[in-house]
């Protein structure tokens, strides 16, 4: 890949589609002080192979990064809509006092930025993490927010834009809000979902205690009774050749919806042991109740 003496790719293909503007005026609204891009970072900015980065000083002499993903070159105007929206995300979870996960402003190593600008003044560099695919839900209801959610997927789909699925198979899907769709749920709270749960971002002690959760790249807030889950690491595995459990729904046009979820011995116990923990937690708390009896139903895998 060729790159400057900098860190930055000489050639940016694409690039000159992202828009930028009313990133200033966003880091004003969060920080109170106003920014300026630095570094040339406005037309040259560093990058990666899944991210580029911009870096702005404001009127007190910090430096801020702003990465985004460099798909956003396909969808320049989703720039500054999910910069908002990360950064209202992190702003309520600073405000909910969430003392495990990492503040909107995090000091980073100069290990952690790019080798080339070592020599340069960026000690104390701040991080605002990546944008992610966020929405403002809020005030969702369940009932909005998954029709929403389908429609989307049907006009991707109906666009030829939604790889390894079809519009019959989309259409099946909304057929099934009825189904699965729990009423007395539909003006629950939303939550908070992490989306990315690895042992890599789980920060604990010598002896295991939860220090951090860090990478809300991921994170959304979604209403209550979609957002039980379990984490990626015992969730259901399409197509799985570990002795697969087949769930079929209906028989649309191309015949019925057909899923594979990965159900191994180790994974059963891990399972089972992880919904003992949620139970455990849940005792107490009538909305952490309802999370774990979504997560234990007997139609979980199917409902997944």
């Amino acid at each position: 890949m060729d790159m400057d003496t900098q860190g930055r790719k000489i050639v940016f293909g694409g690039y000159d589609n992202i828009n930028l503007d009313g990133l200033q005026e966003e880091m004003h609204r969060v920080l109170g002080l106003k920014c300026q891009f630095i570094m040339d970072t406005r037309e040259r900015p560093f990058g990666g192979s899944e991210c580029v980065i911009v870096v702005l000083e404001d009127e007190k002499k910090s430096k801020w990064a702003v990465r985004f993903p460099l798909q956003f070159r396909a969808f320049p105007e989703h720039v500054m809509l999910t910069v908002k929206n990360e950064a209202e995300l992190r702003l309520a979870i600073e405000k909910a006092g969430i003392s495990v996960l990492h503040s909107i402003v995090l000091h980073v190593s100069l290990s952690s930025f790019p080798s080339g600008q070592k020599g340069r003044n960026c000690g104390g560099l701040k991080h605002i993490p990546r944008s992610h695919n966020g929405r403002k839900c809020f005030k969702y209801t369940a009932t909005s927010y998954i029709t929403t959610l389908i429609n989307r997927k049907i006009k991707r789909a109906e666009n030829n834009k939604l790889p390894g699925a079809t519009i019959s198979e989309c259409l099946d899907q909304q057929s099934l809000i009825a189904e699965y769709l729990m009423p007395d749920l539909d003006d629950a709270p939303c939550v908070l979902v992490h989306g990315d749960l690895t042992a890599e971002n789980v920060i604990v002690d010598e002896d295991f205690n939860v220090k951090a959760i860090i990478n809300l790249g991921f994170a959304e807030i979604i209403p209550l009774q979609f957002s039980a889950c379990f984490p990626n690491f015992l969730t259901h595995d399409f197509e799985s050749l570990y002795e697969p459990v087949e769930v079929e729904h209906g028989s649309g046009t191309d015949g019925p919806l057909v899923w594979q979820s990965r159900n191994t011995e180790m994974m059963r116990r891990d399972r089972e042991f992880y919904l003992r923990c949620v139970e455990e937690f849940s005792r107490g708390d009538s909305m952490l109740e309802k999370y774990y009896q979504l997560l234990a139903a007997e139609d979980e895998v199917r409902r997944y």
